[in-house]
Order: structure tokens, then sequence, then C-alpha cells
């Protein structure tokens, strides 16, 4: 039986940059171009309370999550996976593509400049009534971060452009650097 390698791609960034809009058009774009993707949003993979305290971003539990959500995502067909969310180290990159048997994990970490952040969350606060001022500066903090600790295997710029767009690139960019996006 061969093993087919399951391409992953994953989109990190601050909040507000766009990683879950960007995936939901990506995804789209896919399953219109005739490939079989999975999506998944990292965030809601661990919303679960109490968190470890040698865990606090829950991160063990997104990527067992991930496993048992791969599992059947591949029974129906999936052969990629989409997957939204921060991640801040190789170790927890490694964590979620363990997750996923035969893994072949790209990063991509989508940018947007502060203001651009900023405006981003206050648009999209005012229907959760957030506490846009909290969020505003940890998405310019962790942005400033992931720049200066820069992991991603490529970076790609938001501000002042579509959607569409930037899936496109991200996309383009994924093939060039897995060949084929559907595990074929």
């Amino acid at each position: 039986m061969r093993v087919h390698p399951v391409p992953m791609l994953f989109l990190s960034g601050p909040p507000g940059v766009g990683k879950t809009t960007v995936a939901w058009e990506i995804f789209g774009q896919l399953v219109d171009s005739g490939n079989s993707p999975a999506f998944v949003d990292l965030d809601l993979l661990g919303a679960c309370w109490p968190v470890p305290d040698d865990d606090p971003h829950n991160e063990r539990m997104k990527a067992r999550n991930l496993g048992a959500m791969w599992q059947n995502y591949r029974a129906a067909g999936a052969r990629c996976v989409l997957a939204a969310g921060v991640i801040e180290s190789r170790d927890g990159l490694a964590l979620y593509a363990d997750a996923v048997p035969n893994a072949v994990p790209v990063l991509c970490r989508l940018y947007a400049g502060r203001q651009e952040l900023a405006d981003r969350i206050v648009r999209r606060g005012r229907e959760r009534g957030a506490d846009l001022d909290k969020l505003t500066r940890r998405a310019a903090q962790l942005s400033a971060q992931l720049e200066r600790d820069d992991i991603a295997d490529f970076r790609v710029d938001t501000d002042g452009r579509g959607v569409p767009e930037v899936a496109r690139e991200v996309v383009k960019e994924w093939l060039r650097l897995t060949g084929d996006v559907d595990g074929s």
C-alpha cells in the first residue's frame, strides 16, 4: 500500500491579520480547482478549560484534536489540511504536524502593519463587544514577536490587499514549496 504525503498549510499571525478568512478563501479555491482539502481553526480545537499550567495555549489538546479530526477527514476523502492559528515556535509546529501521519507542514506567516491590525480589530470587535484596546495591544506585541522570531517558511503581506489576492499568493508559494497540495 502506497503511503501518500499529507500537505499541511499552517496560516499563522497575530489577531486581525486574517488567518481564518484567508484559510476559508484558500479552502474554496482548492475545492473549485478539484482538490480535496480539510480546514481546521486551531484555536477552536483547544477551546477547553481549564488549561494545563505547563501548556497555557492548550497546544497538546489542539494537536490531539487535530489528529482525531484528520482521521475522520481522511476517511471522508480529504487529502490536505489547512490550519489557521498562532504558531510561535518550531516545536509547536512539530507538535501539530506529528498529529497527522505523513504530514508535510508548511508555515505561512501573514503580516499586516500595526495600524491595519488595529483597524481590522476595531471593525471586527464592534460585533463582539471585545476589549479592543487590549486585543489591539496584544496583536501588536505578537506581531513584533513573530517578526523577530520568524519561523515561517514564507511571509505574505496583507496590507491593502483583498482576501482572494492574498489567498492566491499563499497557494502559489505553497505549491512552489511542496509541488502538490492534494497529497497525490
